[in-house]
């Protein structure tokens, strides 16, 4: 081997280690650091009970990265608590209610079955406009949001000036 092609295969290897190495985070634990992060924002209706309560409905690998978050963080010193649904008549009152992916449910079907005081957030096109009150999305590579400003009024919350800033705001 000519020292030519052996330091053209040490760089090859050096940088597919690097590149492992960095491990970027995927997008589903992206996605549950925002929504951790949304509640630092939010005004919340009515005091919060013992725990927060964040819902998933739908089978999305964001309840898992949402049980790590609970695991290690609080919201305003209250414990974290993750629920899965499987329909929308098995929807109970909690904080955030995150909409999968792939649920096979309409918002209109969801949003019957969530009460006042209750955030919704998906990750599925045209949901924010039919409704939900954050939704995920992705453009040039980057994971951003939109906000129905109507919605997070209706459910009776309150979004400060400083994330509505960062969010495309849907009426």
């Amino acid at each position: 081997m000519t020292k030519r092609v052996l330091l053209l295969l040490i760089f090859v290897i050096g940088r597919v280690i690097a590149v492992t190495a960095q491990n970027p985070k995927p997008e589903a634990d992206l996605k549950a650091a925002f929504i951790y992060n949304f509640t630092k924002y939010i005004e919340w209706a009515t005091p919060l009970e013992e725990d927060f309560t964040i819902g998933v409905i739908g089978t999305s690998p964001i309840y898992e990265s949402l049980m790590h978050i609970a695991m290690l963080k609080k919201v305003n010193d209250k414990p974290i608590v993750v629920k899965h649904f499987d329909n929308p008549e098995d929807i109970e009152y909690c904080n955030i209610l995150f909409v999968a992916r792939n649920s096979g449910y309409t918002p209109i079907t969801i949003l019957d079955k969530v009460q006042r005081g209750m955030l919704t957030i998906s990750e599925e096109s045209g949901f924010a406009a039919q409704g939900i009150a954050f939704n995920f999305f992705i453009t040039n590579e980057k994971l951003k949001f939109e906000v129905n400003t109507k919605s997070i009024n209706a459910a009776g919350l309150k979004a400060s000036s400083q994330l509505l800033k960062l969010a495309t705001i849907i009426n």
